[in-house]
């Protein structure tokens, strides 16, 4: 089969806008940058996400479904105390009042969004609140993982899985099973990626019917890297706030709120539109002072391509007025306090600029 070349925009259509209910299988692609092109798209507030994740080593359905299941428990505990997209609990807490008023904003939420059960959810925040994961016992699986995926999107969640390695270690049978048990019994899409398409026989053949092999178009980059590292799962597009699965930008996000002078500047994940007609996605910008914080891995940006790529960046930012700093993950790690402190001396560097 040929490969489809295909843009950034027609990536994210193609995943985003699969068809509930069936396999989508596409080659070409992994889910490292898979997840950093769709993590690019400026997605409404309504539109589906997609949540990567991969399966490891598993010889039943059984045990590939606890596997997933595991994961979207997990993640939606990451997620809290922001539920169902944009439902916050964070008002409420563990104690009697604390589960009433979560009750009140569940028996909202479920006027609202279709296919949401009560019992699940109550049970689930009951839980979440008690800061344990939303494994709500007595539920078949079937429940059990469409209640997760929607309190991970409310909108639609678009199940990305890298299911190339777990078919080689271990029953491909059990996989591509479970694949179609996902798709038929939750209604959420599930795209499976392979690196390459799997041979069209048995157990593949039952979900190689509309497969495509995408082809990235030459120019499109794909060096910028928000994503963690390939063996986590990734939430994505993300705008607006600090991403919930990225202790790189909750740590740096939290300390800014927490300082006086810096707590109301920084805007997280937004797009800004530059001189040159780009619209980069950057981690915090100070829009009234026109500054940039950029957080770089090495593992994301230790390569040549990623290193010109970045500086290609700040040169566009810079031409359009922005003042570009660039922080290690690795310092944020070790001492965000440094960090902050550094965010302040720009700060007030771009402050004598604007006076």
């Amino acid at each position: 089969m040929a490969g489809e070349i295909v843009t950034q925009d027609s990536i994210g259509r193609v995943v985003l806008n699969a068809t509930p209910g069936k396999v989508l299988v596409l080659a070409g692609l992994d889910g490292a940058m898979l997840g950093r092109v769709i993590d690019q798209l400026e997605a409404k507030p309504d539109s589906r996400r997609a949540l990567f994740t991969r399966l490891s080593r598993a010889q039943t359905t059984d045990a590939a479904v606890q596997q997933l299941t595991e994961q979207l428990a997990d993640t939606a505990q990451r997620l809290w105390p922001v539920w169902f997209t944009d439902i916050s609990f964070a008002g409420c807490r563990s104690d009697v009042l604390g589960q009433l008023a979560a009750s009140a904003i569940v028996r909202r939420a479920a006027a609202d969004i279709n296919d949401l059960q009560m019992t699940w959810a109550e049970a689930a925040t009951k839980l979440a609140l008690d800061q344990r994961r939303p494994r709500v016992r007595n539920v078949p699986a079937e429940v059990e993982v469409a209640q997760l995926a929607l309190a991970i999107s409310r909108h639609g969640l678009a199940l990305v899985i890298d299911a190339e390695q777990a078919c080689a270690d271990s029953n491909p049978a059990a996989i591509v099973y479970t694949l179609e048990w996902i798709a038929q019994l939750t209604q959420c899409v599930v795209v499976a990626l392979f690196r390459a398409l799997p041979p069209h026989q048995p157990p593949f053949d039952r979900i190689l019917y509309d497969a495509r092999v995408l082809v990235v178009e030459e120019g499109l980059d794909q060096t910028e890297i928000p994503a963690p590292s390939t063996d986590t799962v990734w939430l994505a597009p993300w705008m607006g706030s600090p991403h919930p699965l990225s202790e790189t930008e909750q740590r740096p996000e939290k300390a800014l709120r927490g300082d006086q002078e810096l707590a109301r500047l920084f805007d997280c994940n937004q797009f800004i539109e530059t001189v040159r007609g780009s619209r980069p996605k950057v981690d915090f910008v100070w829009t009234q002072g026109r500054m940039v914080i950029e957080l770089d891995g090495y593992g994301s940006h230790g390569n040549r391509a990623a290193f010109m790529y970045d500086r290609h960046r700040d040169y566009e930012l810079m031409l359009s007025g922005y003042t570009v700093l660039r922080l290690a993950n690795d310092e944020v790690a070790q001492d965000v306090g440094k960090a902050v402190e550094k965010i302040r001396d720009i700060v007030q560097l771009c402050r004598g600029r604007i006076k």
